[in-house]
């Protein structure tokens, strides 16, 4: 199941519109999750209606600022639990009868305000046993490193998130691509990003699904990223990794080349930002990252050197 967060500061312009079909029709999302639409639930419901999407949901947003919406695809059951101008709690069934939970979250702003989406998460992890995956905006970093330029953030407000997550099992799973999630959009001294957007999950979620990192989109219709994530059901991914994926081994030969240094070294520098608390995990798949590059790379480099070996022989 493919899922999209996006604070899309507005769905009121015609150019917003436009770059939401497309976003769907490149990624073609299960469920998408969007905050800040800053419309009335019935323009969202026009807005789908526009884009021919039979299944959504949407909060009012509040004066100009807020909103939410959900979409999802005719592949799942959605069934609203509960909501309010910052989340949307869900229960997803797949057509195998699957059931998962999914909330989308839109973290209050104001500093002074942040400990009320705390214990919104607080609230809502008592209410469900199931595999869960927390999506959104949480205007908030979870460490140091995750903004760069102005003013450096309250370290209080980090620990009160972090100390929230832990208290509710939750787990950041990390991306991948752009480090940062929002940016002011300026250059040069000016420029400010954070990693605001994020995709969490408790341990019953990571012992179901395929274990992967989201991918962080950066759209110029926002001033945030979309982020994407895929989630694979581990039974499934096992069964076509034995089924499919032969064993394939570094070549001792590819070391004296640049390119096989660079393609290494490129995939490293991707991942160094990754908030995974797992190294080895991290090790893994950048390692399985790299091959799967190198292997392309050497086709194109060498060639089938098998294929040309045998022919030679053959000839002597």
């Amino acid at each position: 199941m493919r899922i999209i967060s996006w604070n899309v500061r507005g769905l009121g312009n015609p150019r917003t519109v436009l770059a939401l079909g497309k976003i769907l029709h490149l990624h073609k999302p299960q469920l998408l999750f969007l905050c800040e639409t800053k419309l009335m639930s019935v323009q969202v419901k026009e807005v789908c209606r526009r884009l021919k999407l039979d299944n959504s949901f949407a909060v009012d947003r509040i004066g100009k600022s807020g909103g939410l919406a959900l979409i999802w695809s005719s592949e799942i059951d959605v069934r609203i639990t509960s909501y309010s101008r910052h989340h949307v709690d869900m229960q997803v069934q797949r057509a195998d009868g699957k059931l998962w939970r999914c909330t989308g979250i839109y973290g209050h702003p104001e500093t002074q305000q942040k400990k009320h989406t705390w214990t919104l998460l607080k609230r809502l992890a008592g209410l469900s046993s199931l595999p869960w995956l927390c999506f959104g905006d949480f205007n908030e970093i979870l460490n140091l490193n995750e903004k760069t330029g102005g003013v450096q953030r309250d370290a209080r407000v980090i620990t009160e998130f972090r100390d929230a997550l832990k208290e509710c099992r939750l787990i950041d799973l990390g991306s991948r691509g752009h480090p940062f999630t929002w940016s002011n959009r300026q250059f040069g001294p000016h420029l400010i990003e954070e990693k605001l957007d994020k995709f969490l999950c408790n341990e019953e979620w990571r012992a179901e699904i395929y274990d992967d990192l989201a991918t962080n989109l950066v759209h110029w219709e926002s001033d945030h990223c979309l982020v994407m994530m895929e989630a694979k059901e581990k039974k499934q991914s096992l069964i076509y990794e034995r089924k499919h994926v032969r064993r394939i081994h570094y070549e001792d030969m590819w070391s004296p080349y640049e390119a096989c240094k660079d393609i290494v070294k490129n995939e490293w520098l991707k991942w160094h930002t990754s908030t995974r608390t797992s190294p080895v995990q991290m090790f893994k798949t950048v390692a399985k990252n790299s091959m799967a590059q190198l292997q392309v790379w050497s086709r194109e480099e060498f060639g089938d050197r098998n294929k040309k070996l045998k022919e030679l022989i053959k000839k002597l």
